[in-house]
C-alpha cells in the first residue's frame, strides 16, 4: 500500500484528475522507485536546456525545453521527435509541470493518447532528472532525431552515475 504522499505523487503523475481524464497511471513501482530519489535540479525545468530523465518504466527520455513552452521528446524507440508544450502549474495544492503532447502521440506506459494537457508532480518530476546539457546539442527543435534510441540508451555527452542508473 501507497503511503498519501506517494499516492497523490502517483496520482499527479497521472494526470491532473485521474478520475476525470481517465489516466492510467505508471506502474507503482517506477513511481516509487522515482519518488525515493533526491533532486539533482532543483531549478528544473528551465528553458534553453536538454534534460535526461530516467525511470524504470521509460528508461532514459531526452527532452530539450525552450523558454516559450515548446518542447521536444527524444523517446525511446521513436523515429521522430515528439514535439510538446510544457507549463508550470498548481494541482491540488501541489506544483506541478504540465505537458501536451499531439493528440495522435501515444503513451506505451500509461496507456493514453496526447491531446489535452496532462500534470505529475513537480517534486516528482525533478526527482526524474538525472543529468542536462545547455541548449539544443541534438538539434531536437528541429522535429528531428539523431538516431533511434533503444530504453536502456543514455547519449554519452550526458555526466551522470551510469552504474546508478540503468536498465
Amino acid at each position: 500500500m501507497l503511503s498519501g504522499a506517494k499516492t497523490a505523487l502517483l496520482a499527479l503523475a497521472c494526470g491532473v484528475v485521474p478520475v476525470l481524464t481517465g489516466c492510467a497511471p505508471p506502474p507503482a513501482s517506477a513511481v516509487t522507485e522515482v519518488a525515493s530519489r533526491g533532486i539533482a535540479f532543483p531549478d528544473y525545468p528551465q528553458g534553453g536546456w536538454t534534460y535526461l530523465s530516467f525511470s524504470g518504466a521509460h528508461g532514459f527520455q531526452v527532452n530539450y525545453l525552450a523558454a516559450n513552452g515548446r518542447a521536444w521528446l527524444w523517446y525511446p524507440g521513436n523515429s521522430a521527435g515528439v514535439p510538446e508544450e510544457w507549463k508550470l502549474d498548481t494541482v491540488a495544492g501541489q506544483k506541478a509541470v504540465c505537458w501536451r503532447h499531439p493528440s495522435n502521440s501515444y503513451n506505451p506506459v500509461t496507456k493514453q493518447t496526447g491531446g489535452p494537457f496532462s500534470c505529475q508532480s513537480l517534486a516528482l518530476s525533478q526527482r526524474s532528472i538525472v543529468a542536462r546539457v545547455p541548449g539544443d546539442p541534438y538539434g531536437l527543435s528541429s522535429g528531428q532525431i539523431p538516431y533511434k534510441r533503444a530504453k536502456c540508451d543514455a547519449p554519452a555527452e550526458f555526466a551522470f552515475d551510469r552504474n546508478r542508473f540503468r536498465c
